[in-house]
């Protein structure tokens, strides 16, 4: 039972950090002046991937893209509550897919570490 309860913990965890992420990096899309520009606070998005492909070695590509899933979920309906101004639905879920993508790449990036590192020794 203990072994369950870690795993939903974890889980738990990585969607609040990647719901913190999006909301963090809501705030620097929604401020941007230009209709076009960079946007380089995707790259955060690297971050809960890697969490979550450290702590889940059985399968970190999946979980990694259910907690993205999950948290991209939880953070458009926090972002369009009444606590936040409401935003374009198109857009958002235009930037969600985006934020998945590198949340995933996190995941990939963890696995050729470990696989260059086992090639290694």
């Amino acid at each position: 039972m203990p072994q369950r309860s870690y795993l939903w913990t974890i889980r738990l965890l990585g969607v609040v950090i990647y719901s913190l992420v999006f909301i963090f990096a809501h705030d620097f899309w929604q401020t941007g002046k230009a209709a076009v520009r960079g946007q380089p606070e995707l790259l955060l998005f690297i971050l809960p991937g890697v969490f979550m492909a450290l702590v889940q070695t059985n399968s970190p590509l999946k979980s990694t893209l259910l907690m993205a899933l999950w948290g991209s979920l939880l953070a458009a309906l926090m972002l369009n509550s009444a606590l936040f101004p409401s935003t374009n639905w198109l857009f958002l879920t235009a930037w969600s897919l985006s934020a998945i993508f590198w949340a995933g790449c996190g995941a990939l990036l963890v696995r050729l570490l470990r696989i260059m590192l086992t090639l290694r020794s």
